[in-house]
């Protein structure tokens, strides 16, 4: 079929695409446009915080160095002591020290220190008079300042002498009094280059990083040349890529150039220009494409819509609002009503097909070869064999198998031993038809053909297979019985019935055995089958508990001491008797099944497979099953005295506040033995009768002390306890500690 409408569309909405794409490349530029940016800015911003910290710390260094020369520098104070008169030395060795002081400090430095007592100032060019002294202006402002100065000066010129004229070099100025704590006597200028500042910021930052500028805490450049209305703009205009220093005021300021950007920003530009256009385009091209192609839709609708309004109104008024989903609707409507024609149909032909097979192999349904063939073909079956044969397929130790898989489990199982077996089968060249009819056992029904040679053996092969299949992969067991071969469909109740049959002596062969007629023929040569009756009683009587299990076993015993049997025989009669056992107690409680299955399968077996001699055997299987007996007994009184011991707890919890309860009050009243009562409490509860008590007590306790604001001592009374000691002592063995500490604990969270 050509496809002219799909190409044309195809085709048409190509412009969409480059639109599509279009706007892509558009965002990926802005995007990365936006992303580059805000990475440098972040990278800009941890720089310049990373300068304004490395400067800090330097300068803190150097102020806390000068305190700590203040504070305990000996020569210092003798430089402000006025008691004793000076030599030359005194003060050369004075000027030595605070050489040494300036060495050590960061950047390059001057000091100088100013002695209010004397008006002299000692710097590295000797001893001046306050009023010769070139820095005399700061030094009297800041040393006569109300407010004490703790930080450093923005960037000044500085001059030692008078008479010099101003300079180029700017400093920056850290004064402290003397001494640090008390009257002040004096003070201490250091003053760093701003030269040596902007040498180290260079140093500090990279060379493909902008350059970083300095400003004042008036934001003022450090840089004299830089005009200051320049600098506050710069400063108010990258206030995002500026750090200002909480220790000394000053700004951090890095210089950025947009030429990077620029580029990025026209091409970013650009292609929004051709995005718009392309989306203009594109939406004309749509709109033109889609009114094209609206026309074989139109018609579409128009004869759905016809059909509608023949048959029915239900697709009339959605047609009003969309045509597309109008067309939708009346298609999906058609298929799932196929849909639901076509599982119907699949439901109903497998009901029908197990129900055939049910009524054919029961005997209820008779036909003659005609309609018989007739129903196979509706049923989309063969009709055309030569021979047919009826298998029953077992699951071995069915309650084991229900414990130990849940339903969902059990049916998966089910369904992939059908498979498996039709797998096997049709690999064989043989058709089956097979469905579970039983819990346990699964019909199967083998059409031979003509041409096959040796058909029972065939079948044999391939429920060997299955069976090996079984074990191998899903971890349990199928016995299988072989029904009769016959020529007739009307026949195959007669096969069915022998296979069922087959199947029952499953006990003699063991678990996993294939039993057909041969096999029954080879054993009824043993003599065993009289006395499986007797054994089946055995299982019959015990589980009725009239008391003669014991009789019919010395019976089965007496009768096998008078022929002469193996240990395989016995081993057959013992496997028939604890399979016929299980059955029997399968219609008592849970926790019977679970003994017989947990404890005692494997002392039957042990029995089965170790007794040597016949009275050995008699002995020791009459010994276990009077064991078993007694549990189910005790099983049976527990499950009795559960009522009775719970009616013992009741009466616990609405008397524990009577300060005589007792075991023994307990027994008397209930007319038990206290031992007896002990144990049973727990058995059915897990826990013993007294710290049960105490536990409910205790509870209770707890719950007055969070509740009400009763002293300990009526608690205690509330709850049993005479003695108030008694009941501090049990109460920290459960809580871990006293009851007025509990209370007091919390009342505090």
């Amino acid at each position: 079929m050509k496809m002219n409408l799909y190409y044309r569309m195809l085709l048409s909405y190509t412009p969409i695409f480059f639109v599509v794409i279009s706007i892509l490349i558009f965002s990926f530029f802005a995007v990365l446009n936006n992303s580059v940016q805000k990475q440098i800015v972040m990278t800009n911003e941890a720089i310049t915080t990373k300068v304004a910290q490395a400067i800090d710390a330097n300068l803190k260094s150097a102020e806390r160095t000068v305190i700590k020369e203040i504070v305990a520098n000996q020569t210092l104070k003798d430089f402000f002591s006025i008691t004793e008169s000076k030599a030359l030395y005194d003060y050369f060795r004075i000027s030595q020290k605070m050489d040494e002081l300036s060495s050590i400090l960061p950047f390059a430095n001057s000091i100088y220190v100013y002695n209010a007592n004397s008006g002299k100032i000692l710097s590295r060019s000797g001893l001046t008079n306050l009023d010769q002294f070139g820095d005399r202006d700061f030094l009297l402002t800041a040393y006569n300042s109300a407010v004490n100065p703790n930080t450093w000066s923005d960037p000044r010129f500085f001059n030692e002498f008078v008479h010099e004229s101003i300079g180029e070099d700017r400093v920056v100025s850290l004064i402290k009094y003397y001494p640090y704590i008390g009257e002040k006597q004096g003070a201490i200028v250091v003053n760093v280059r701003v030269q040596a500042l902007n040498g180290f910021i260079k140093d500090l930052v990279r060379k493909d990083a902008g350059p970083i500028e300095l400003l004042t805490s008036k934001l003022e450049p450090f840089n004299p040349n830089r005009n200051h209305q320049d600098a506050t703009t710069v400063y108010e205009e990258q206030k995002r890529l500026s750090t200002k220093s909480d220790y000394t005021g000053w700004g951090y300021v890095q210089a950025q150039s947009d030429k990077r950007f620029s580029l990025l920003s026209l091409f970013n530009d650009f292609w929004i220009i051709v995005g718009f256009i392309a989306i203009v385009l594109g939406l004309v091209g749509f709109t033109y494409m889609t009114h094209r192609n609206y026309k074989p839709i139109q018609a579409i609708a128009g004869r759905i819509q016809n059909y509608s309004k023949r048959k029915s109104g239900e697709l009339v008024k959605l047609s009003e609002k969309d045509e597309l989903k109008y067309i939708e609707y009346a298609i999906d409507g058609l298929l799932e009503r196929a849909g639901q024609y076509e599982q119907l149909h699949k439901d109903d032909l497998l009901i029908r097909k197990r129900q055939l097979l049910f009524d054919w192999l029961e005997g209820h349904k008779v036909w003659s070869d005609k309609s018989w063939k007739q129903e196979m073909e509706n049923l989309q079956l063969p009709a055309k064999f030569h021979r047919l044969t009826a298998v029953i397929v077992e699951i071995d130790r069915f309650s084991h198998f229900t414990n130990t898989y849940n339903n969902s489990d059990q049916y998966l199982l089910k369904f992939v031993l059908s498979n498996v077996l039709q797998e096997i089968a049709h690999n064989d060249q043989l058709f089956v038809w097979n469905e579970w009819f039983d819990p346990q056992q699964m019909a199967v029904i083998f059409y031979l053909n003509m041409d096959q040679e040796l058909n029972q053996a065939a079948v044999c092969e391939v429920m060997k297979k299955v069976q090996a299949w079984t074990v191998s992969n899903l971890g349990f067991t199928v016995s299988v019985g072989i029904g009769s071969e016959i020529q007739h469909p009307g026949d195959i109740t007669e096969s069915y019935t022998v296979a069922k049959e087959h199947v029952s002596y499953k006990p003699v062969f063991g678990v996993g055995a294939m039993i057909g007629s041969w096999d029954l023929q080879s054993k009824a040569k043993g003599r065993i089958f009289p006395h499986l009756q007797l054994a089946r009683t055995i299982a019959k009587s015990f589980r009725m508990s009239d008391g003669q299990w014991q009789f019919h076993l010395t019976q089965l015993y007496q009768e096998l001491k008078k022929g002469c049997f193996s240990q395989t025989d016995i081993e057959t009669i013992t496997n028939y008797m604890m399979y016929h056992l299980h059955k029997e107690l399968l219609e008592m409680a849970d926790e019977v099944n679970l003994l017989l299955h947990n404890e005692y399968d494997s002392e039957f077996e042990a029995i089965a497979n170790g007794a040597e001699t016949l009275e050995e055997w008699r002995e020791r299987l009459g010994a276990l099953l009077s064991v078993l007996e007694n549990k189910i007994c005790s099983l049976r009184s527990v499950k009795n005295n559960y009522i009775l011991v719970g009616r013992v707890r009741e009466y616990i919890e609405l008397h524990y506040a009577d300060p005589n309860l007792s075991l023994n009050q307990i027994s008397e009243r209930f007319g038990m033995n206290p031992r007896y009562l002990s144990k049973l409490f727990k058995e059915e509860f897990g826990e013993k009768f007294i710290d049960y008590m105490l536990r409910i007590r205790l509870e209770v306790a707890q719950k007055l002390l969070l509740n009400t604001s009763l002293p300990v001592q009526d608690i205690a009374e509330q709850v049993g306890y005479v003695h108030v000691i008694s009941f501090h002592r049990a109460f920290k063995n459960l809580f871990g500690m006293p009851p007025g500490d509990y209370r007091k604990r919390a009342e505090g969270h």
